[in-house]
């Protein structure tokens, strides 16, 4: 009885290993590799709110408290990322494939594309996307038409560490290190992209349009929106000293400029991006403007007050209330009756005139339930950024109350805006444009 049982019991765990090891879709439980690194080069693997330790190792991902102020208890272990499949070394394109372990937020995609070239002697460009499914890309017209004619190998510059993947790049002069993303792993999922790198000092400048209180950030653990002053859809994280990109989609297309000095850096990236218009004389001088005026004749008597003292600005403007209820390629017939003529009185003084425009299209129809004419063609035009299904206008709320946003990556919304400022050009004379950003 005794050898039958123990017989049993062999077979029972002989045909557990075999289930648990070998049939599909089974795999072993994850086990992060800790790191044990500097808190300073930690990588936050929770950016998201409520962090507790079992969230943390739900993720894959390394936990350890600590009690000093804003290091991350959540880390990235090193076991997590892609690994190089395959790669090209000759134009150096490698094929990524993600490691066994858990997500940060779900839909992560499983393989992955790198491309990377240096495009000049001074000028790198490396991007990592998805080969499988067509993701929002920003278009480059200028930066597609760059000859690329480099006369340095890449691998002078850029080296690729193939498990766990990430990229080097150095000075082909010294080797010194720039720009290291193996400080953490690389996330790619379907809402969520994050790519970090180790910096080779604390001087970091820039990072989009928000609020500078200085000119060099702080990188004491600080979090940077890029290119939004309210909020932070694009996150921007700096430890010390390193850098952490987070997005919410698209893909990473990264361009590196070297340079030996800062103008020659500003003349490298001149050379990618485009060289900036030389703006007007009398846009550098003094510029007066204010919202609620409340009619064309309390901003006359401002213009005129002015002048009266003797106080010398170049420009008026005019804010949104000088719209038909807020509402673009209006004006308010009313309270503004003589704005078309409004510029002619101001040049008369060699002065100019600049109105605003809020890229937020109202709804609803006109004074007198008048047709909203520049709405009903924008959406003959298809011109409106939509929801998820291509089709449905996407709806929000800013000044003008419920609005319909233009999608500026739609040529079809292109021919609607240039269609609707000629027409509104015509009607209201004016210098220059204001244009807000959307809300």
């Amino acid at each position: 009885f005794l050898l039958f049982l123990f017989s049993y019991v062999s077979l029972v765990c002989f045909l557990y290993l075999i289930y648990f090891f070998l049939l599909p879709g089974t795999t072993k439980a994850f086990v992060p590799t800790c790191p044990n690194i500097p808190l300073g080069e930690r990588v936050d693997c929770f950016p998201d709110p409520g962090a507790s330790q079992a969230k943390c190792e739900a993720r894959g991902c390394c936990w350890s408290p600590r009690d000093e102020s804003n290091v991350p208890w959540c880390f990235f272990p090193t076991n997590h990322g892609y690994t190089v499949e395959s790669q090209d070394s000759s134009i150096l394109k490698a094929n990524l494939i993600r490691m066994d372990s858990p997500s940060l937020f779900g839909g992560e995609i499983k393989q992955l594309a790198l491309e990377a070239e240096m495009q000049t002697n001074n000028r790198l460009r490396f991007k990592i996307y998805d080969p499988n499914s067509n993701r929002f890309e920003v278009p480059h017209e200028h930066i597609s038409s760059l000859p690329s004619n480099p006369s340095i190998p890449i691998s002078s510059t850029l080296q690729v560490t193939q498990k766990p993947f990430g990229l080097t790049v150095r000075r082909k002069e010294n080797q010194k290190v720039v720009f290291d993303t193996t400080i953490a792993p690389l996330v790619f999922e379907d809402q969520y992209i994050q790519l970090s790198a180790r910096l080779p000092s604390h001087n970091i400048y820039g990072l989009g349009e928000h609020v500078h209180r200085q000119y060099r950030h702080d990188t004491n653990w600080k979090t940077w929106p890029i290119f939004t002053r309210d909020a932070f859809p694009n996150g921007v994280r700096t430890p010390a000293p390193a850098v952490t990109y987070r997005t919410i989609g698209g893909l990473l297309d990264f361009y590196i400029v070297f340079g030996d000095t800062p103008e020659q850096v500003v003349q490298e990236f001149l050379e990618l991006t485009g060289r900036p218009v030389m703006p007007p004389y009398w846009s550098l001088g003094f510029q007066l403007s204010r919202w609620n005026y409340t009619n064309l004749d309390i901003v006359k008597e401002t213009v005129e007050r002015n002048r009266a003292v003797g106080l010398p600005y170049d420009v008026q403007y005019t804010d949104i209330d000088y719209m038909e209820n807020k509402k673009d390629f209006t004006y308010d017939k009313l309270n503004y009756t003589e704005l078309p003529r409004f510029a002619d009185y101001l040049h008369e003084r060699g002065q100019k005139y600049i109105l605003i425009l809020d890229p937020a299209i109202a709804t609803s129809k006109r004074v007198g339930d008048a047709p909203y004419e520049s709405y009903d063609r924008g959406t003959a035009k298809n011109a409106w950024v939509t929801e998820s299904d291509g089709k449905t206008p996407l709806i929000g709320e800013v000044w003008p109350g419920e609005t319909v946003f233009p999608d500026y990556t739609n040529p079809n919304c292109i021919d609607w805006w240039v269609d609707e400022y000629e027409r509104f050009s015509k009607e209201v004379k004016h210098d220059a444009l204001w244009i807000v950003s959307q809300l």
